[in-house]
């Protein structure tokens, strides 16, 4: 054993980095470039050209309000026609609550006007006339894929957008 020992001496000398019995620990490698995941290259570009990137926290279409004021994310369930609306902040990561109790999408091919109505949610506290979530359904919307529509009228955070044009499922987010 004092052999070994002094074996691990000397070659810690000749190291420089002390006279110290083996570690048991063992330490997490610290991290490096090329540990760290690729950022997606939508979200480099929009780096590159001063701007950024949101992503749709339910999987649907991203419609822009002002100046990244605020955003709605439609989501279609188009096995049933269910559309969903979700009123979001700026930045598409927080609900902010709305004060209407419907919304009114209009939607060109095929051509078709839908109430979303207020979703209640117990656990949120949120109530129709007070939520961030709308839903409603159309028949006329069952297998779309694809599809324009206009947000008729919405009051977020104090501030009402009209007209609001958008894509489904690209949405409309300002360059």
């Amino acid at each position: 054993m004092k052999r070994y020992l002094s074996l691990i001496c000397v070659a810690a000398a000749l190291d420089l980095s002390g006279c110290q019995p083996p570690s048991t620990e063992t330490k997490a490698p610290a991290a490096t470039a090329a540990s760290k995941p690729a950022p997606s290259p939508s979200t480099e570009a929009a780096k590159k050209e001063g701007g950024h990137e949101h992503s749709a926290p339910h999987g649907g279409a991203l419609v822009e309000l002002g100046e990244e004021f605020a955003h709605v994310e439609i989501v279609l369930d188009a096995a049933t026609g269910k559309v969903t609306a979700y009123a979001l902040d700026g930045e598409a990561e927080k609900s902010v609550r709305v004060k209407q109790s419907e919304i009114e999408i209009a939607v060109k091919n095929p051509a078709v006007t839908i109430k979303l109505g207020g979703v209640a949610n117990a656990l949120t506290g949120e109530a129709a006339g007070d939520t961030s979530e709308f839903s409603g359904q159309s028949d006329r919307l069952k297998g779309a894929t694809d599809f324009n529509g206009v947000i008729q009228t919405i009051s977020i955070k104090g501030k009402q957008f009209k007209d609001v044009a958008f894509n489904f499922p690209k949405g409309a987010e300002k360059e």
